[in-house]
C-alpha cells in the first residue's frame, strides 16, 4: 500500500510541476502541498541540502548597454525540497550579489553596494552579525570598490580591487583582516580561483586579453620594486579570450570556458591543453534580449573532479549539459524550452541546481545528475540571479 500510495505522489507531483509553470496560484498551492508529501515519503529529500540566492527586482525588462536597469537584490535560503524559503539579507535599495558560504557552512560572504560603491561583506546564515571585510578605508586608495567575491576551499575569500578604471586580484583572509594583492604588476585581472592548496591562482582578465596566468604564491605577493619580478606562468600565451578558469580538486588540472562558448582543460603545468566540447555558442547568462553585457556563465566541476556542468545553446535555447574531465560522453541533462544557466552542483554530486525562465523572471531549479524531471523550488516576484549550495555539514 505504502507502495502504491508513493507512486501516485509521484504521478501528482509531476503533474503539478508542469502546472506550476503556468503561473496559477492555485496550481503553486497545490504544487507545494505535494512537494511536501514527496519530501515525507522521501528519507533523502527530508535530510535535505540547502540553497543561497539572490533575487533581482527592476521594473520592464531588464536592459544593459553601457547604463543598466536600476535594480535591488536580496538574498535568499530555501532547502533543496523547495520549502523554508526566506529572506536572509536585504539592504533595501542597495544590490545583495554573489553569495557563498564558507567552508564549514557558518558564514555567508557576499558582494553589496550598500555604501555606494561595492564591497564584500559577510553574516551568519541566518543574516546576524552583518560586517563588512573591505570598506572605503580598507584597502583604502586607490581602491574604490572590491567585488567577485569567491570562497575557497581554504577558506580565504578572492576578490577585485577596483580604483575605477582597472582591477586587481586580492586574496582576503576569512575575516578580512590580511589583504594581499596577487600579481598587480600584470594589470587588470579579474576572473580568478584559489588552487585547493593555496598556492597559487589561475586569473584572467582585459591585461592579458583573458589569457590565462598562473601565480605562484607567496611569490605573486608582491609590492614596489619587487612587483615586476616573480613566478608567473602565461598558460594560453596563444589562446586568449579564456573565461571563468577553476581547478580540478587535485589542483593538476584547470578547466574554463572560451569566447566560442566551448569548455577546454589544461594541466597546471602548461601542457596537456584540449578542448572538451564542440558548439555550445554560449558564454554569458542574460536577463532579457536587451541585457546586451550578461553575465559569464562558465563550467562548474562536480565535487569529484570527474565531470563538468555546462550551458550550451540547443535548437537555440541554452540548456543544461554534462560531460567527463576528458570530453567524453557528454549529455544533455535539461529539455527546457525556455533559457536555462548558471548550473551548481550539489555537495554530494548527485543533483544540480541551475536558473530557467518562467514567464519574465528565472527561477530556482534541482534536476538530478543522471537525469530526469527538473523540480523548480522557486516562483517569486524577482529574477533567481546567483546561486551556490551550502556545503554539507558533520553530522
Amino acid at each position: 500500500m505504502k507502495v502504491i500510495k508513493y507512486a501516485l505522489v509521484l504521478v501528482l507531483l509531476h503533474w503539478t510541476s508542469v502546472s506550476f509553470t503556468q503561473n496559477s496560484a492555485l496550481e503553486s498551492r497545490l504544487s507545494r502541498g505535494l512537494r511536501e508529501v514527496f519530501v515525507a515519503a522521501s528519507p533523502a529529500l527530508a535530510a535535505a541540502d540547502e540553497l543561497v540566492f539572490t533575487v533581482r527586482k527592476f521594473a520592464g525588462e531588464y536592459t544593459s548597454n553601457g547604463v543598466s536597469t536600476p535594480f535591488t537584490e536580496t538574498i535568499h535560503r530555501i532547502d533543496a525540497s523547495g520549502r523554508n524559503e526566506r529572506t536572509v539579507v536585504d539592504f533595501g535599495d542597495a544590490a545583495c550579489a554573489a553569495p557563498a558560504f564558507s567552508a564549514a557552512g557558518d558564514w555567508l560572504y557576499f558582494q553589496s553596494n550598500r555604501g555606494g560603491a561595492y564591497h564584500i561583506y559577510r553574516c551568519r546564515p541566518d543574516g546576524a552579525e552583518v560586517s563588512p571585510l573591505t570598506t572605503p578605508e580598507r584597502p583604502g586608495a586607490p581602491w574604490k570598490s572590491v567585488f567577485g567575491v569567491q570562497v575557497t576551499s581554504t577558506g580565504q575569500v578572492l576578490g577585485t580591487f577596483h580604483d575605477g578604471e582597472r582591477g586587481c586580484v586580492a586574496l582576503l583572509s576569512a575575516d578580512g583582516a590580511r589583504q594581499q594583492l596577487v600579481a598587480p604588476h600584470l594589470g587588470y585581472l579579474y576572473m580568478a580561483a584559489l588552487s585547493p592548496t593555496g598556492d597559487a591562482v589561475i586569473a584572467s582578465g582585459p591585461a592579458s586579453n583573458y589569457r590565462l596566468w598562473l601565480l605562484r604564491l607567496p611569490g605573486a605577493f608582491r609590492t614596489g620594486a619587487d612587483r615586476i619580478t616573480g613566478p608567473d606562468i602565461d598558460l594560453s600565451p596563444e589562446h586568449p579570450n579564456s573565461y571563468a578558469p577553476q581547478f580540478t580538486p587535485n589542483g593538476e588540472t584547470i578547466v574554463y570556458s572560451r569566447i566560442d562558448g566551448d569548455i577546454y582543460r589544461i594541466d597546471a603545468n602548461g601542457t596537456g591543453r584540449k578542448q572538451l566540447t564542440m558548439g555550445n555558442k554560449y558564454v554569458e547568462f542574460r536577463l532579457s534580449p536587451r541585457d546586451k553585457h550578461g553575465s559569464t556563465d562558465g563550467p562548474q566541476l562536480s565535487p569529484a573532479g570527474e565531470e563538468i556542468a555546462y550551458v550550451a545553446m540547443k535548437d537555440g535555447i541554452p540548456n543544461i549539459h554534462i560531460v567527463d574531465i576528458e570530453g567524453r560522453q557528454p549529455r544533455q541533462l535539461t529539455f527546457r524550452k525556455s533559457a536555462c544557466g548558471r548550473p551548481r552542483w550539489s555537495p554530494d554530486g548527485k543533483s544540480i541546481a541551475f536558473v530557467s525562465f518562467v514567464g519574465q523572471y528565472p527561477q530556482l531549479f534541482v534536476v538530478s545528475a543522471s537525469g530526469g524531471e527538473p523540480r523548480q523550488l522557486t516562483n517569486l516576484d524577482g529574477a533567481v540571479y546567483m546561486l551556490n549550495w551550502r556545503p554539507k555539514r558533520e553530522g
